[in-house]
């Protein structure tokens, strides 16, 4: 397919120089995940959140263009992105080629056909995949790990015989408005790609965030779950969560549960704002102790295992009578103060209440700003009221955050899970 062609051969000519994951203490971070460059050759498209902008395009050559099959390894725990795009420059006979619960997709538009098909066994499992996309005459084949897994007939023409003389390129998002998909997709890919091979183009990346000098790496293992580099947040409007109005028969409570893997240090995991800017709830990790805080009144501190890594279940249960929180095989609880869990309440369920992961934005008021940081760690399995939280559908989520997917690391220590 001559849409990768370009894609392929250019990112096999830049040299990507990826920083360091690095903050705080490195020593301790090297006990629960890696502290290292990522993995060398690799492209992270994963930059974007909020809107189809893509990680990076290019303009390729098509008088040069002598071959129609292109080659590259992708890897992803992200069930659902884009991995790239392509059109001849005008938003016109367009591809792309993405996951939709965590199977390829292909959608083609062009004056012979519109078509989306999807197929084949899941690749959002955390491995290398080698894909292979090839235009043949009037037809386009995907495969993966040599087996075909995607053919469709008399849905485009030879790329060599195009009357266009370039061809747009993206990876990681769109060169077009979402809503001209055929089948509306989550664009953003936590995903990598590497060992590209196509064609004899020497061209260069036009623009995109992968291009900055301090792009995101791809790790070199991965783990389920969100990792939080220690700057960004992630937020939600708790009444648009499932689960988030109140029940029936109006007991309502809130229960949140988490995988926690962080070295010890001073970071906000998750707190609930008040739409007056003040925090109605607050989970804060300590570099001894986590700590909940409901409203003015209620806190509790749980002190953490021994290690320098701490790598755990988190379990924090809110009541009209009680507060509960556990953490790995042990926990706490304390009677709960009638007007902070109204204020609690109230917060959750008002349209201007909000979620906040990983940080807080600026005006939050906060009982000791000095303190709190953005949480640095990985995040897995967040579930919210008993429903599974999906970062891509955050109301707001910083681009530094890997949504799918976190660092490997070395034997876990303190509190397993």
């Amino acid at each position: 397919m001559g849409f990768p062609a370009g894609l392929l051969a250019l990112i096999s000519v830049v040299a990507l120089l990826y920083p360091p994951i690095t903050r705080g203490d490195s020593a301790q971070d090297g006990h629960c995940f890696q502290v290292l460059p990522g993995e060398e050759g690799a492209l992270n498209i994963g930059r974007h959140w909020g809107g189809a902008t893509p990680a990076a395009t290019i303009f390729i050559d098509l008088s040069t263009v002598t071959s129609a099959a292109s080659f590259f390894d992708f890897r992803t725990l992200d069930p659902e992105g884009v991995i790239f795009f392509g059109d001849m420059g005008d938003q016109s006979d367009w591809f792309v080629l993405g996951l939709r619960r965590g199977r390829a997709e292909m959608q083609i538009s062009s004056v012979m056909t519109n078509i989306s098909v999807r197929g084949g066994r899941r690749l959002d499992d955390g491995q290398w995949h080698r894909m292979m996309v090839m235009n043949e005459g009037d037809s386009v084949r995907l495969e993966v790990d040599g087996d075909e897994l995607l053919t469709l007939g008399h849905v485009s023409y030879p790329i060599i015989e195009r009357p266009a003389s370039a061809m747009r390129l993206a990876v990681g998002g769109l060169l077009l408005p979402a809503s001209y998909l055929l089948a509306p997709m989550n664009t953003p890919m936590d995903g990598c790609l590497r060992r590209w091979r196509w064609l004899n183009q020497s061209t260069t990346w036009r623009e995109g965030a992968a291009l900055q000098a301090k792009a995101k790496p791809c790790f070199s293992a991965l783990l389920p779950g969100s990792f939080f580099p220690g700057a960004g947040l992630a937020s939600f409007r708790p009444a648009d969560l499932a689960g988030g109005a109140a029940p029936p028969n109006g007991s309502w409570g809130l229960e949140v549960e988490l995988g926690l893997r962080a070295p010890r240090q001073m970071g906000l995991v998750l707190a609930v704002g008040a739409p007056d800017g003040s925090l109605a709830l607050s989970l804060v990790l300590q570099p001894t102790a986590l700590a909940v805080c409901l409203g003015n009144r209620t806190e509790l501190r749980l002190p953490l295992p021994e290690g320098p890594c701490l790598d755990a279940p988190l379990r924090l249960q809110v009541s009209p009578t009680q507060l509960a929180l556990r953490l790995g095989d042990h926990g706490d609880t304390l009677p709960g103060q009638p007007p902070d869990f109204q204020w609690l309440q109230e917060a959750w369920l008002g349209q201007e209440g909000r979620l906040f992961i990983g940080g807080l934005p600026e005006g939050v008021e906060t009982p000791s700003p000095q303190e709190w940081g953005a949480f640095r760690g990985c995040l897995r399995g967040i579930r919210v009221q008993g429903h599974q939280l999906d970062l891509d559908s955050a109301l707001f989520r910083s681009d530094t955050i890997w949504a799918h997917s976190c660092p490997g690391g070395h034997e876990r220590a303190g509190g397993g899970s």
